[in-house]
């Protein structure tokens, strides 16, 4: 499955409105918040049809698996409702093992996880963790509108330059970080992989650090690094790119034709069956166009082309300004082209 699908749920008091665009959903927030409400809207429009006096809209098949009213084997239910959107509410506990990870990797549906918890098997995006806002009345009625809104920023700022940068990654991506470090004058280390970013914050809660991490694959672990953040180093900064090797493509460097719309609308380009994450996406999509070039590209280490002083400040220019900006002279505007390729 691929695309973005915007999923309406509407009753005589309640509307909701989300767009879906990858294969893991997080809807998380405190009770109250409209989210059970929700799921027992879509699950009784689905048990009653017209009769419910609930209207559910969407291009593709929606579904909810609801704890009190299924049976049987997860695995089986599910694969029963394959093809569509499929809402799961929290109460399922399945949804925290590996199994259930397995099955998401290749599945040809969606999932909109409705939790609180922080499904660490799961590798969802930042940017795909959401909590419903109330967005007024529709005019001439009492129904209230229901919407998503994005819980975590992409990265937070500060009025501190870092004294260090800290990578999730540990091959080519903490390479790159190495080579920007060391020109401007920062300490680099890795914290090697996702699930050690908390610790690296807590051995560096005196510094002001940039951390950098794959936003495609973070949001298990963003809350308690903001948590931490928020009470111990609030000076300290995050930057979440989807990847590395989105960053790659984002420069420019790389010719890939229709590049624009696939930076701009990955959600048409990444079949769920063949990737569990964008970050898998973009890998796949940048070895795949550098392969026996001078710019061939490994994930395992950074190869000499993306070394070069040309490659480094192109990657760098891919970034937002006001990181680009921690690296001092190496980030400065300046006008960067593309290099011909030389196959």
């Amino acid at each position: 499955m691929r695309g973005k699908y915007t999923v309406r749920v509407s009753g005589n008091r309640v509307a909701y409105e989300l767009t879906i665009k990858r294969n893991i959903t997080i809807i998380c927030g405190d009770s109250a918040t409209g989210k059970t409400t929700l799921l027992e809207m879509i699950d009784t429009c689905l048990r009653y049809g017209a009769d419910s006096g609930i209207q559910l809209e969407c291009d593709v098949p929606v579904q909810v698996y609801i704890t009190d009213n299924r049976r049987g084997n997860w695995k089986t239910q599910l694969e029963e409702m394959e093809g569509g959107i499929i809402f799961i509410e929290e109460m399922n506990s399945f949804i925290k093992t590996p199994e259930f990870a397995e099955y998401v990797g290749h599945s040809r549906s969606y999932f909109v996880l409705v939790t609180r918890w922080s499904l660490k098997n799961l590798p969802y995006s930042v940017e795909e963790v959401y909590k419903l806002i109330e967005k007024g009345k529709y005019p001439g009625t009492k129904k209230v509108f229901n919407c998503l809104e994005q819980y975590y920023v992409t990265h937070r700022l500060s009025d501190q330059m870092p004294e260090k940068v800290v990578t999730e990654d540990e091959k080519a991506g903490y390479e790159f970080y190495q080579i920007i470090c060391s020109r401007s004058g920062l300490l680099c280390e890795t914290a090697r992989g996702n699930t050690n970013v908390i610790k690296a914050m807590h051995a560096n809660r005196d510094r002001n650090v940039l951390y950098v991490v794959d936003g495609a694959v973070f949001g298990p672990f963003m809350d308690d690094c903001v948590s931490f953040m928020n009470h111990y180093a609030s000076d300290s900064i995050i930057f979440l790119p989807e990847s590395f090797e989105y960053l790659i493509l984002k420069s420019g460097m790389i010719q890939v034709s229709d590049l624009t719309d696939i930076l701009s609308n990955t959600y048409d380009y990444v079949d769920s069956e063949c990737y569990v994450t964008w970050e898998r996406f973009f890998t796949s999509l940048l070895v795949q166009e550098t392969r026996r070039t001078e710019r061939e590209y490994s994930k395992s280490r950074l190869t000499d082309f993306y070394k070069g002083d040309h490659a480094v400040r192109m990657i760098l220019h891919a970034m937002p300004e006001e990181i680009r900006k921690m690296f001092g002279k190496m980030g400065e505007e300046e006008q960067l082209r593309p290099e011909p390729v030389h196959r």
